[in-house]
């Protein structure tokens, strides 16, 4: 988790027009007779921006001002991110108080890039102040906008079939109790009991062996809205850069049971098809 703050640079000085005077001296600036005063510009804070990376996927959370004065930081931010090799990344801007149209400008620039890599950049819980930006620049519908980040990393899943043994497994968010974010993992195999998963890297939560965790995923293509399941690890290895859990049920309801027990057996079905076919 690393914290930094978006500042403007600081302009030079210019020298006054009536030449300055004596050291001690006020000066004044001559205006023609009737002129307006032109408006001070306001004080803005730096933006501040908060960067986790949870596993493949960056949360970006901005908190303040989101203006002209910090889209070059902003630039510089993605830019690190994707050199380091993400290219998924999610904005939370629940903390962002204004937003104008240069910065919207960013974010465009910022998820073509993305986009550009195989990636995607999505926004998670928009203030009022950016809703009505985006909306009225019709942007609410060029970004997907979610209401949490878990929904947000979800959806930058970019899973597009249940064929999970042969790579395109769905996202699981693990929780533990006294985290702030979830693990993001890819579901491996699933089974009426439990599951495997797997996380890129090593995680940053003490996913040891009888661990109580809450688990969030979902099926796609089967059904649409989340399991949510309580689980226990009884199992956790590393191997080849990633950390292999497996994952035992609890407190399984009957509905959640029964679909799954009828996913495992609908797709086990679909291979013997395919094998048939061939």
């Amino acid at each position: 988790m690393r914290h930094a703050t978006l500042r403007e640079h600081p302009r030079h000085a210019r020298p006054s027009r009536n030449g300055g005077g004596r050291p001690g001296q006020k000066t004044h600036e001559h205006r023609p007779r009737g002129a307006v005063r032109p408006p001070k510009r306001r004080d803005l804070r730096p933006m501040k921006l908060l960067k986790e990376n949870l596993g493949g996927v960056v949360v970006l959370t901005l908190k303040g001002e989101f203006d002209s004065f910090v889209t070059n930081a902003f630039g510089n931010e993605i830019a690190k991110v994707q050199a380091d090799g993400t290219h998924r990344i999610v904005l939370n801007m629940r903390l962002v108080k204004f937003v104008n149209s240069t910065a919207l400008g960013s974010m465009i620039k910022a998820r073509k890039a993305c986009r550009a890599e195989g990636g995607d950049l999505v926004v998670s819980q928009a203030s009022s102040a950016v809703k009505e930006a985006m909306e009225s620049l019709g942007l609410d519908r060029l970004f997907t906008i979610h209401d949490d980040d878990e929904t947000a990393l979800a959806a930058l899943d970019d899973s597009d079939t249940v064929e999970l043994e042969q790579g395109a497994e769905s996202t699981v968010m693990i929780i533990v109790p006294e985290e702030t974010r979830p693990t993001v993992a890819r579901l491996a195999r699933l089974d009426a009991d439990g599951m495997e998963c797997r996380i890129a890297g090593k995680p940053k939560s003490q996913l040891t062996h009888g661990r109580a965790v809450s688990l969030k995923f979902r099926l796609q293509l089967y059904r649409k809205d989340y399991f949510e399941l309580g689980a226990r690890i009884e199992a956790s290895a590393e191997t080849d850069g990633q950390t292999v859990l497996t994952l035992r049920f609890l407190d399984v309801s009957a509905t959640d049971a029964a679909d799954i027990e009828r996913f495992v057996a609908d797709m086990n079905e679909l291979r013997r098809a395919a094998r048939e076919s061939r």
